[in-house]
């Protein structure tokens, strides 16, 4: 100690462990944060289909398709994922997201073929979209380490300021 009143631990080890624990409660309150946020920022769990036009699903597989392909009518496909096909069919790439119930999930995971208006298009999920999901305490748990860091990150100055009063006292 280089002073009277002086204290490593005050002076120097109590910010450094404020300052790591500062970040490490921001690296988990932001992910936390996000996981609260997400179903009203993103489209988390509705998955991306691509539908090929008629042409490239014929190039790709020719007249005769593969037999482990499930098939489908338009008609067979629930509300959402006919808007989906509708949506998809309009867009320059060939990809739109099913919003709402997704039936046939699972064919359309390893390809299908949808016939509509009397033609075979390939169809298949190209994104899953899947939902981010924090530990349940990740969120409190960020935010007290940051509140704590904070707490020794301004011990110096409380210190010293105690240490004053102390000796304008004696």
């Amino acid at each position: 100690m280089s002073r009277r009143g002086d204290s490593v631990f005050f002076t120097y080890v109590a910010p450094f462990l404020g300052v790591l624990l500062v970040a490490v409660g921001i690296a988990a309150a932001v992910p936390a944060t996000y996981d609260v946020i997400q179903d009203d920022i993103t489209t988390c769990g509705t998955p991306t289909i691509a539908v090929d036009s008629p042409e490239e699903t014929t190039a790709r597989f020719g007249e005769d398709p593969r037999p482990n392909l499930t098939r489908f009518a338009y008609e067979d496909l629930s509300e959402a994922e006919q808007e989906a096909f509708r949506d998809a069919l309009n867009d320059s790439v060939g990809e739109a997201r099913v919003d709402g119930e997704f039936r046939h999930y699972d064919e359309f995971l390893n390809g299908s073929f949808v016939t509509y208006e009397g033609e075979r298009h390939f169809v298949t999920v190209v994104a899953e979209n899947p939902c981010f999901v924090a530990a349940p305490l990740q969120l409190p748990l960020g935010v007290f380490a940051i509140v704590l860091g904070v707490i020794g990150i301004l011990t110096p100055p409380a210190y010293r300021t105690l240490v004053s009063i102390e000796e304008r006292a004696e």
